[in-house]
């Protein structure tokens, strides 16, 4: 504790006694928000002026007994680039600046996905260069307290180069806005993956929190910059202890005639922990056989996929590597040259080293499997497999900030309070499935902290949780909580039960996230009334006889939606048992009527009420789906 608050002291002491300085957001190629004030601000010796010019306008601050200084300036119409000049005893020059639309895109991994690994993602980052597109990628930073500055980014000019590694829904957000209203576009990307909202609220809210109280006192202090040295120092060297510990490396067991007669037996895909594997971190090998024909060869290239693999893979066929990866949340596609089969038995073996993931396949039966020449040959089913590492220790435990209320809120959300935005986009809760009733209240107080603390009620739009199936109805509880944040005034919902992908957490559309975000922000943000901020939603129900009359409000369903019984709809009697109903529109596009067999007297209903719930088939002409409800309690 000494020596973080003597390091805390040094710091300080040299911020004060050094020439002005800016938090370092204000950078070449920032955007400045639009018609709101333009405050610039920064640190610099007690009692000194500091001087800014831009825009012909020249204005001076005095800092503060603590060094601090501030200055504003008056509100301005789009436009740039511009230069700005601050100078102290020093001089800064920021130059290629804009005035525009600044978002800021926050949340865990579906808004960090990579733009790259987004649906047709390679050409997609090569088309990515926009003038008055600007990114600015957050550093992923825990803090113990509230922080001033961001510990790593700076804005860049959108391009190839600079958008490789950002948020694929940001930037489609911001492509999306661009295109429609052609002001410069400013997008900060403040995201983490897997982590909970808890660490993305303040200790105002969490510190309400009994069991949140210790952890965020010990926070103060921590050095978290050390922790997290720390802690990849000792995950490098397990990890070089595990690939150095591998028998199946030293032993050669990829090569063709390897004797596995003593392995195991385990049907793939799988997950480790559902198979039982043991150990579940470290490297365990897989293999089986397959047969060919000299049909099959008939192209000098076949297509292998082995699905998503947690973590890494290096793949073999007779011996021969045919492809490696170590982005677990990617399907595997590896082209495999003619020259490496043979007609007859061949042999596959896949190489899966985990690293403190769930580990094994995640992927489902039909993503395994060899695109020959004559035929899509299924790989799923009975393989065997052997540990390579059977006595390797745990691997270390990871610092992560679900480990740590507020930490994401000190880190990566306080320091950009003093910045002017034009709106909040937000992707998270799949890392809040076992609260997920609660996630409705702390998603609704998280906004309004957030905007209290900017001193603005900036328009919030957020993802609804695509379907996802398996998680045993916890993302039918997300969902519903998530849905309660449209209480709250200037917040937009973008519904995704319809683009996500029954096996994957990380679906790849990411161009219908962000084109659904940038309609919404048309209403919410832009003041376009006319453009809807929804598909119709629930509004009322009747019921007569056995059959039940369900009215929606916000608008009217495309004329294109099917006329045949419309998939999800569910209705119950007073025995609560939902069973399937034939559900049918009506003439005025704005209501539907439904009914089951073995419903006599129905109660309540309820739409895509299941984790992954099929064929969605109500939409909105713009293209929005109808968000899932119910009419039973909460």
């Amino acid at each position: 504790m000494k020596r973080i608050l003597s390091l805390l002291f040094i710091a300080i002491s040299t911020t004060l006694s050094a020439k002005a300085t800016l938090p370092k957001f204000f950078s070449d190629h920032m955007v400045l928000q639009r018609d709101a004030p333009i405050t610039i601000y920064g640190w610099a010796a007690p009692g000194k002026t500091v001087k800014v010019s831009f825009k012909n306008q020249n204005l001076e601050s005095k800092t503060n007994a603590n060094g601090e200084w501030s200055l504003t300036f008056p509100a301005q119409a789009a436009g740039g680039p511009f230069e700005m000049v601050v100078s102290e005893d020093n001089k800064l020059t920021f130059k290629d600046v804009y005035i525009g639309d600044v978002w800021f895109c926050s949340g865990q991994s579906n808004m960090g996905w990579k733009l790259e690994d987004a649906l047709n993602g390679k050409e997609e980052l090569s088309n990515a260069s926009h003038e008055k597109i600007k990114l600015l990628q957050v550093s992923r930073t825990m803090a113990g307290i509230p922080q001033k500055d961001i510990e790593k980014g700076q804005w860049e000019t959108s391009s190839p180069e600079s958008a490789e590694g950002f948020s694929a829904v940001a930037y489609f957000f911001g492509r999306e806005l661009f295109q429609k209203y052609n002001v410069p576009i400013g997008l900060i990307n403040s995201s983490w993956g897997g982590t909970n909202i808890e660490a993305w609220m303040s200790e105002d809210l969490m510190g309400k929190h009994t069991a949140a109280q210790k952890v965020i006192a010990e926070m103060k202090g921590i050095n978290f910059q050390e922790v997290m040295k720390s802690y990849k120092k000792e995950f490098t060297a397990w990890e070089k202890k595990a690939d150095e510990l591998d028998l199946g490396t030293k032993e050669k067991w990829q090569n063709k005639d390897y004797n596995t007669s003593s392995w195991k037996t385990i049907t793939l895909p799988v997950y480790w922990s559902k198979a039982k594997v043991t150990p579940n971190d470290g490297i365990i090998w897989v293999t089986r056989n397959f047969e060919l024909t000299a049909k099959d060869l008939a192209k000098d290239e076949l297509t292998l996929a082995i699905g998503r693999v947690d973590n890494e893979d290096i793949t073999y066929i007779n011996g021969i590597k045919v492809g490696e990866s170590t982005q677990k949340d990617l399907d595997r596609f590896y082209k495999v040259p003619k020259s490496v089969l043979v007609a007859g038995k061949n042999v596959i073996t896949i190489r899966v080293k985990n690293t403190g993931d769930i580990g094994g396949f995640r992927g489902d039966a039909q993503s395994l499997y060899l695109e020959t020449a004559s035929q899509r040959l299924s790989l799923a089913g009975e393989w065997k497999y052997e540990a390579g590492t059977k006595d390797i220790e745990e691997v270390p435990v990871r610092q992560h900030p679900t480990k740590y209320p507020t930490s994401l809120y000190n880190g990566m959300v306080a320091p950009f309070f003093g910045l002017k935005i034009k709106g909040i986009i937000w992707y998270q809760a799949e890392a809040n499935s076992k609260n997920a009733k609660e996630y409705a209240g702390m998603f609704k107080d998280m906004i309004t902290d957030w905007r209290k603390k900017w001193n603005a009620d900036y328009p919030f739009i957020y993802a609804q949780l695509p379907n996802y199936a398996n998680q045993n109805n916890r993302w039918i509880t997300l969902r519903e909580s998530q849905s309660k944040a449209l209480e709250l005034k200037n917040t937009g919902m973008a519904v995704l039960i319809d683009v996500g992908e029954d096996d994957n957490i990380h679906p790849i559309h990411k161009q219908v996230v962000g084109k659904r975000m940038a309609l919404i922000a048309s209403n919410v943000a832009y003041g376009e009334k006319d453009v809807p901020a929804s598909a119709p939603v629930f509004d009322s129900f009747k019921i007569d006889g056995n059959s039940v009359t369900v009215t929606f409000k916000n608008g009217t369903f495309a004329p294109e939606t099917a006329k045949a019984s419309i998939n999800g709809f569910m209705v119950a009697g007073s025995d609560k048992k939902f069973y399937p109903a034939n559900a049918y529109l009506q003439s005025d596009m704005k209501t539907i009527k439904l009914s089951s067999d073995k419903v006599s007297s129905p109660k309540d209903i309820r739409y895509l009420w299941e984790d992954a719930p099929g064929k969605i088939m109500l939409y909105n002409k713009e293209g929005l789906a109808t968000p899932p409800f119910r009419t039973d309690s909460f």
